[in-house]
C-alpha cells in the first residue's frame, strides 16, 4: 500500500509537468482541486478524486492522456486505468437568510428551496431570477470560465480575485455573472451581493454628485461582499468615473471582497483607461468566452425550447443551429420569433416553417436541384471549374472542394455512393464514403467549413 505522503509527492511532481503544458486557468480550476486517492500497483490502476462531476468529466475526456503520461513518469509501471471520483464534502446545514441580511441578523427559517421558488428580481442586489446555473448551458466555448466560476463560488474573495470575464456580444457573460451571484447567495447566505452595470455605476455617481450625497453612493458600492460589475469597458474615457471606481475597487479588494467583472474585450484592450486600473483588472484570473460551437448551440436551443414549453424536432434544431452561428442572444431571438409566428398562424414549428422564416424557399416549391447545379455552385465558391471537380487531379487545393461536392450530392439529392463517384470522375464508392464522413465531422467542429456549406446550400436554391 502506497502511503499518503507518497501519494501527495507523486501527484505534486506530476502537477509540475502538467503545469508546463496547460494554461494557468485550466491548471488552477481543473488540476489544483484534484488529488490521488489510491494507487493499485498490482492492477496498475489509479483513482483520482476531484471536487465536481464536471471537472471529472473534463479530466476523462480532454486531459486523460496528459494526466496518464505525467503520472507514469513518476511511477515504475504503465497505467492501465485511471478512475475519477468526486470528493464528498460535508456542507453546513444553514438556512438561507435574506440576501442583504447583516451578520447580526437571525437566520431565516425559510428553506433554500422555498426561497428559490419565490425568488424575484431584487433591486437591492440587481440579480434576476432568469440568469441561474440551471439555465446556463456549458460547452467548449465557456467550460473553463464555468469551472473558474465554481472556484469563486466556493471561496468568494479568496480563489480568484478579481475574476475578469471577457467575450463578444451575446456569448453569456451577463448570465454567468448573475449565476455566480445567485449561487453565492445560496451557498453563503450571509453574503451581501450587488450586481450593477458600469452604466449604473456612472449614473449613480453623477446623481450623488448632483445631490451632494456621495456618502450614500460609497456605502452602496463599497459595502457588498460580492461586487458583480457588467460591461466595465464603458468607463473608458470617463476620468472621474475611473477615479471613483479605482477607489471602490481598492476598498473591496483590501477587505477581501469578491470582485467579478465582464467586458467585451481583454483588460489591456480597453482604451482609454488608466494603467493602474488595467493592472488591477489583470491581477486575478482573466478568462474569455468564445461564441458557441454547433453542439453548444443545439444544447442552448433545446434548453430554450423547454423553457418556452415548445417541442422542436432534431432536424429543426440542427437547421437553426447551422444557420445562426454568431451568439446565444440571436439564437434565443430567432426562436422567440418562430414561436410567435407559429402561434399566430396556429402552425407547427417544422422544417418548412423554419426555412421560410430564414428566407429559404421550400424544396416542394422549388424545381428539383440537379447535380450540375451543386457542382457549379461549389466550383464558384472555391473558384474552380466544374471540370476540375470531376477531373482526375488529386491536388490538395481540389480535395476540400471535391469532398464538399460529394457531401452535398449525398445530402441534397440522396444519390447512391457509386453514382456520386461516377459524377466526380469515376471515383470508388469508398472514396465518396470517406469524403462524406470527413465533411460530416468538419461540419460539427470547423466553423469556417460550416459557413461555406450553409452558404452553398442557400445559393443552390436561389
Amino acid at each position: 500500500m502506497t502511503s499518503k505522503l507518497n501519494l501527495t509527492s507523486i501527484w505534486n511532481n506530476a502537477l509540475q509537468e502538467i503545469k508546463l503544458q496547460v494554461g494557468q486557468a485550466v491548471f488552477q480550476t481543473i488540476f489544483t482541486p484534484t488529488k490521488i486517492k489510491k494507487i493499485n500497483p498490482r492492477a496498475k490502476k489509479i483513482i483520482l478524486a476531484t471536487t465536481s462531476s464536471y471537472i471529472a468529466d473534463l479530466l476523462a475526456r480532454r486531459y486523460y492522456q496528459l494526466t496518464q503520461e505525467a503520472l507514469e513518469n513518476q511511477l515504475s509501471f504503465k497505467i492501465n486505468k485511471i478512475n475519477f471520483e468526486i470528493k464528498k464534502e460535508k456542507k453546513k446545514s444553514v438556512p438561507a437568510g435574506p440576501l442583504f441580511a447583516s451578520s447580526s441578523s437571525s437566520p431565516s427559517s425559510t428553506t433554500p428551496q422555498s426561497i428559490s421558488a419565490k425568488r424575484q428580481y431584487n433591486p437591492k442586489t440587481g440579480l434576476h431570477p432568469k440568469f441561474t446555473f440551471e439555465t446556463f448551458v456549458v460547452g467548449n466555448a465557456n467550460n473553463v470560465a464555468y469551472a473558474a466560476a465554481q472556484g469563486v463560488i466556493k471561496n468568494p474573495g479568496l480563489a480568484y480575485n478579481p475574476f475578469f470575464i471577457w467575450g463578444g456580444v451575446g456569448v453569456g457573460k451577463t448570465h454567468l455573472l448573475q449565476a455566480i451571484g445567485h449561487e453565492i447567495s445560496k451557498n453563503h447566505p450571509g453574503k451581501k451581493i450587488l450586481y450593477a452595470t458600469s452604466e449604473d455605476f456612472t449614473n449613480e455617481l453623477v446623481s450623488s454628485l448632483r445631490e451632494r450625497n456621495t456618502a450614500q453612493f460609497k456605502q452602496k458600492f463599497r459595502q457588498p461582499d460580492v461586487f458583480l460589475i457588467d460591461d466595465i469597458q464603458f468607463i473608458a474615457g470617463k476620468e472621474y468615473v475611473q477615479e471613483e471606481f479605482f477607489h471602490t475597487f481598492n476598498s473591496l479588494y483590501i477587505a477581501e471582497k469578491q470582485i467579478v467583472l465582464t467586458s467585451d474585450r481583454k483588460p489591456e484592450e480597453i482604451h482609454p483607461v488608466e494603467e493602474r486600473l488595467i493592472s488591477r483588472f489583470m491581477g486575478g484570473l482573466t478568462i474569455d468566452i468564445q461564441p458557441p460551437d454547433f453542439e453548444m448551440r443545439v444544447a442552448i436551443l433545446k434548453q430554450k425550447a423547454r423553457s418556452k414549453k415548445v417541442t422542436l424536432s432534431e432536424e429543426v434544431i440542427s437547421f437553426i443551429a447551422e444557420t445562426i452561428v454568431s451568439n446565444t442572444r440571436e439564437l434565443e431571438g430567432a426562436l422567440s420569433q418562430l414561436v410567435a409566428r407559429s402561434q399566430s398562424n396556429n402552425q407547427e414549428i417544422n422544417l418548412l416553417l423554419v426555412k421560410e422564416f430564414f428566407g429559404i424557399r421550400s424544396l416542394q416549391k422549388e424545381k428539383k436541384v440537379s447535380s450540375r447545379r451543386i457542382l457549379s455552385v461549389v466550383g464558384k465558391t472555391f473558384k474552380l471549374k466544374t471540370s476540375d471537380l470531376c477531373g482526375k487531379s488529386r491536388k490538395k487545393e481540389l480535395a476540400l472542394a471535391r469532398h464538399i461536392a460529394a457531401y452535398l450530392l449525398r445530402k441534397e439529392l440522396g444519390l447512391p455512393l457509386q453514382k456520386i463517384g461516377e459524377i466526380l470522375g469515376g471515383r470508388d464508392h469508398t472514396t465518396i464514403m470517406h469524403a462524406e464522413s470527413k465533411i460530416d465531422r468538419a461540419f460539427s467542429t470547423n466553423q469556417q467549413i460550416r459557413h461555406q456549406i450553409i452558404n452553398i446550400q442557400k445559393t443552390i436554391y436561389q
